[in-house]
């Protein structure tokens, strides 16, 4: 009865894995493993990449074996514990010493709904692990798309409190768009999402919180659209009273009309909606010498070969102001060349407390610089907000929620233009 029960499911695993790429209603449909396109809410997340070995336990599982061409080549069903690692171009599974078919890329499929667990932090879907081209292994959560919201939210937007609800259901609608605008730009790629602030921080089982879950259900298959697609439903923390324009925060990225910056209030001289956060308004201060070990990292971190060594910082300015308030850029001038860094990638470069510690705040700051001797001995900022600023502002969207607005008008009031609709049950 296995042996009959597993060949069927095989095959399933199989065609799930083969299934083409055509695109359902407006949903971006990715490449090879996910489902079939009447059920394309799936989304493959990189939850770790690693040289060691990882242990992975899912209960009863269907392990099938796939080559770099999509071929299947072997299958077979494990139930426990598994250790797996690199062996030369491979993977190796490993269970109580009992070794099992190298194979580069090996999808786990547990036969529950209880998922499985990676080095001991649990996921909902399936697993598939795979070779990476640095001796490395690559573990792609393969997961509906709503149970990879769950996992989500509460490390996005936090744990809210009682009159914010409203806040969750927006967060939901606003990371499913995301996810689901990256299906068509990252289908040729071995996944769609990582796991960190690259994308949405996702922790899987453990990362869930039954309020916000519940607002991943409400909302289910609702998303915003702008002309037909999912937006880019960039946010973050707080905008500090005026929400960035995507061409000046991020020049290198398209231009979205819908992300191009607007007053966070509910009228032009009213209160901002963020106004409380403890982020708003910031101060910092750097002495001379201690920015100058900073820049010497971080400078060359972010421009590469062409940041010549130096010793003196001589002067440093903003090059421009954006609308919000934002600067657009900073010219660094040392005593061996003059560098100019632009639009959001400031707060990689200039970082409060040392070269490996945590990115500026925001870009909404002015800058005040003593010089003396034909060198900066000081530089003071003031400024506003935590984060890029694109896109929704997440403090403005809890108070919000605690005034009384629908999810359907903070989503619009972030992301003016856009229409909020159901495209999956």
């Amino acid at each position: 009865m296995r042996r009959a029960r597993f060949s069927v499911l095989l095959l399933v695993v199989i065609n799930m894995l083969s299934c083409g790429k055509e695109p359902v209603r407006h949903i971006p449909h990715a490449a090879d493993d996910r489902p079939s396109p009447s059920a394309s809410k799936t989304v493959r997340v990189l939850i770790l990449d690693t040289k060691e070995k990882i242990s992975v336990e899912a209960g009863s599982a269907n392990v099938a074996c796939r080559q770099s061409d999509n071929t299947i080549t072997d299958g077979y069903f494990l139930e426990g514990m598994m250790t797996v690692s690199r062996f030369g171009p491979d993977l190796k599974i490993s269970k109580r010493g009992k070794n099992f078919p190298e194979t580069p890329i090996l999808i786990i499929r547990p036969e529950n709904e209880g998922g499985f667990k990676i080095n001991g932090k649990s996921y909902r879907g399936a697993l598939m692990l795979q070779c990476g081209t640095a001796n490395n292994i690559l573990a792609i959560n393969i997961v509906e798309i709503d149970d990879y919201l769950k996992g989500v939210l509460p490390s996005e937007i936090g744990y809210l409190k009682k009159g914010q609800y409203e806040a969750f259901r927006v967060q939901a609608i606003a990371s499913r768009s995301y996810a689901l605008s990256k299906l068509e730009e990252k289908k040729g790629e071995l996944y769609d999402l990582r796991s960190t602030i690259m994308d949405q921080v996702y922790k899987g089982i453990d990362g869930e919180y039954p309020e916000a879950s519940r607002a991943v259900e409400e909302s289910r298959g609702i998303v915003a659209l702008w002309n037909g697609n999912s937006i880019k439903a960039y946010y973050s923390s707080c905008c500090g009273g005026y929400t960035a324009d995507i061409r000046t925060g991020w020049p290198w990225k398209a231009d979205l009309p819908y992300l191009h910056g607007s007053r966070d209030a509910s009228a032009s001289k009213g209160r901002s909606f963020c106004s409380d956060s403890r982020h708003f308004r910031w101060e910092h201060h750097w002495e001379g010498r201690d920015l100058v070990k900073i820049l010497r990292k971080s400078l060359p971190a972010e421009l590469g070969s062409r940041v010549a060594s130096f010793h003196r910082l001589i002067d440093i300015s903003v090059t421009g102001m954006s609308k919000s308030g934002r600067v657009k850029g900073v010219r660094i001038t040392t005593d061996n060349g003059s560098y100019e860094i632009t639009g959001d990638r400031v707060r990689w470069v200039l970082r409060p407390a040392s070269a490996d510690g945590p990115i500026l705040k925001s870009t909404m700051f002015k800058m005040k610089v003593k010089r003396e001797g034909g060198r900066v001995i000081s530089v003071d900022l003031k400024g506003g907000g935590n984060g890029h600023g694109t896109g929704m502002c997440q403090t403005g969207a809890i108070r919000m929620a605690e005034l009384g607005y629908s999810a359907a008008e903070i989503l619009q009031h972030y992301y003016p233009g856009v229409t909020i609709k159901r495209i999956y049950q």
